[in-house]
């Protein structure tokens, strides 16, 4: 494994070397980094839906979109976001393997921790980090977020969280639900012995990154994760939608419906897939919109894919419920 260190403190450029290193190494891949204020939106969320826009402009927050799913996080200089890529991993394994390593990590340094719920670690039951993943050429990327000593003000201002997940955790706030890792290791020596940590537990080596290496992930970077289209999208305006909140998150479905042909469907949320969600948007354009139709076409195992632990039946409740 290597480990790859820079010094970019601009999101969209870990999100494009995530995409370079998948594409052109077989070799696995772990980052840990940093970012400038940052607003950080899951895959298939509706930006202005989950973000502050206005706060963020005006304090300079930069706002981006993962290439995985999940929910809308901020992260800031008091952030350690880590990134593990390997080839051929499945995501339940790649997800326990990333959880113990940074639980791990976190325990020779001290601090107790454990995994609980579909992506969050914990510290005294609140939460410290969470993770996502993505699949593309044949590798699975598993990345997370780590509170050391992030401003959780500018958090709670900037992120717009709806009253049904907040109410679904028996919690009164976002602000209330996480935590820094300062509040339990105050250390000024963290940032680098967490790093030791991780390197030394994934058994990875350094790697510099070449500039013939940062060019190319520029060049991703500007065409995609630095670009508003990527970022902001098209707010979809369809006749049909409807939305539910599972355990396995949030399910958002756009259908544009006529002479009872679905033509065009939009699927949002925040649920933990790790395939492009288009792969169920085009299974179920053409279908007859009715419930049979729908269930026959829509295949359960490759919808773990899609929304993790979200169900066949849970999928079809938030269209015809």
């Amino acid at each position: 494994m290597i480990y790859i260190e820079t010094d970019s403190k601009d999101a969209a450029f870990y999100f494009a070397a995530e995409e370079y290193f998948m594409q052109h190494t077989d070799e696995p891949v772990l980052m840990i980094w940093q970012t400038n204020p940052c607003v950080m939106v899951g895959r298939y969320q509706i930006a202005a839906a989950e973000v502050d826009l206005a706060y963020a402009e005006d304090a300079g927050i930069q706002v981006v979109r993962r290439p995985s799913g999940g929910g809308t996080i901020f992260t800031d200089q008091g952030t350690f976001l880590y990134t593990i890529i390997r080839s051929q991993w499945e995501p339940q394994e790649a997800r326990e393997t990333v959880a113990w390593l940074v639980i791990e990590s976190l325990r020779e340094l001290g601090v107790t921790a454990k995994m609980k719920g579909r992506n969050d670690i914990l510290v005294e039951e609140r939460k410290i980090s969470g993770m996502a993943q993505h699949i593309q050429y044949g590798h699975l990327c598993c990345h997370g977020s780590l509170l050391y000593d992030a401003n959780l003000e500018i958090l709670t201002r900037a992120l717009r969280v709806d009253d049904e997940k907040i109410s679904s955790k028996a919690i009164r706030s976002v602000r209330s639900r996480v935590s820094n890792i300062k509040n339990y290791y105050s250390n000024e020596d963290f940032k680098a012995r967490f790093i030791c940590q991780m390197i030394e537990n994934c058994r990875a080596r350094k790697y510099i990154l070449s500039n013939n290496e940062k060019d190319k992930i520029n060049i991703i970077r500007k065409k995609k994760y630095d670009n508003p289209m990527w970022t902001y999208g098209e707010t979809p305006k369809f006749n049909f939608h409807n939305a539910k909140r599972f355990e396995g998150g949030k399910v958002e479905v756009y259908l544009d419906v006529k002479n009872n042909i679905v033509t065009s469907c939009r699927i949002y949320g925040d649920f933990l897939g790790v395939a492009p969600i288009q792969g169920l948007e085009s299974q179920l354009v053409g279908q007859m919109f009715d419930r049979q139709s729908m269930y026959n076409c829509v295949d359960g195992q490759s919808l773990k894919s899609f929304l993790g632990s979200i169900s066949k039946e849970q999928f079809l409740s938030c269209i015809f419920d």
